[in-house]
């Protein structure tokens, strides 16, 4: 077992960490503010900040992918794609930069960074673990990474921003449930491309229900629980599916689980 992996989860998650904090407390320029370089001064054709998320999932992506080249495996040639293992980092990360502006205070904000450094941390340690199937502690990496996953989908559906545009929201909430999917459907070891290709299938679905459902007047509330359920069933039933264990009765169980579960929404809905 490599322990150089420990130094590059410091690394990445500090980098992360560092560009949180430092976003909250420096004012970015915003469109059409001039930039001085040298004898040039340069116009920003749009916010600095509206960059900020694609530099965090840079950050965390690439984070990601030196954990993983630290393994045995990835240094045996026989991890491909290493870019599919920057789905849940990054969607980790980008749940922060939501979160964090939005404490109420500064201990509230420090506690909140504080928790995403911890929870980043084990992301990373977890994804380490669950590259080999055939190691010790691969069970207990893949229950964490599916809690992980379902948790930030809970929290993502639930805090999205009322503010933004309907369209805007349900791409963001389809972009993230892809990179859930992603990382939630690799611990079928299926093909990378077939992975991939059910990722996006089930972020678009996600996106296109979510938008209607911003369009109604449902509670926020309910709309989140109906996106969790509907995440949650897309992503079960293409798991059995790419484990070749779907059949009639896996999937009258499911439909049961979903009719239930969405009368219960519907019946609490405020």
């Amino acid at each position: 077992m490599n322990s150089d992996y420990r130094d590059r989860i410091s690394i990445a998650v500090w980098g992360v960490a560092i560009t949180l904090a430092v976003s909250a407390l420096v004012s970015l320029p915003g469109r059409g503010a001039n930039l001085a370089l040298g004898e040039r001064t340069l116009t920003l054709p749009i916010a600095a900040a509206s960059l900020l998320p694609l530099l965090l999932a840079l950050l965390a992506g690439s984070g990601a992918q030196a954990v993983v080249q630290a393994h045995p495996l990835a240094r045996q040639g026989r991890l491909r794609l290493p870019i599919r293992f920057w789905a849940l980092p990054i969607a980790v990360t980008l749940i922060a930069a939501i979160l964090l502006p939005r404490a109420p205070s500064v201990s509230y904000w420090a506690v909140l960074l504080l928790s995403m450094t911890v929870l980043l941390s084990a992301v990373l340690v977890a994804l380490y673990f669950s590259l080999d199937p055939e190691a010790t502690g691969y069970r207990r990496a893949r229950a964490a990474l599916n809690l992980v996953c379902y948790a930030v989908a809970l929290v993502l559906f639930l805090v999205i921003p009322s503010t933004w545009p309907a369209a805007g929201r349900a791409v963001v909430l389809g972009s993230v449930a892809m990179l859930l999917a992603l990382e939630l459907l690799r611990g079928t070891q299926a093909r990378a491309t077939l992975v991939a290709l059910y990722a996006f299938i089930v972020g678009a679905v996600v996106a296109q229900v979510a938008f209607g459902l911003l369009l109604t007047s449902l509670s926020s509330l309910s709309a989140s629980l109906l996106l969790l359920l509907l995440f949650y069933l897309l992503v079960s039933l293409t798991a059995q599916t790419l484990l070749d264990r779907i059949t009639r009765r896996v999937a009258l169980e499911f439909a049961a689980v979903g009719l239930i579960a969405l009368l219960i929404i519907l019946a609490l809905s405020p």
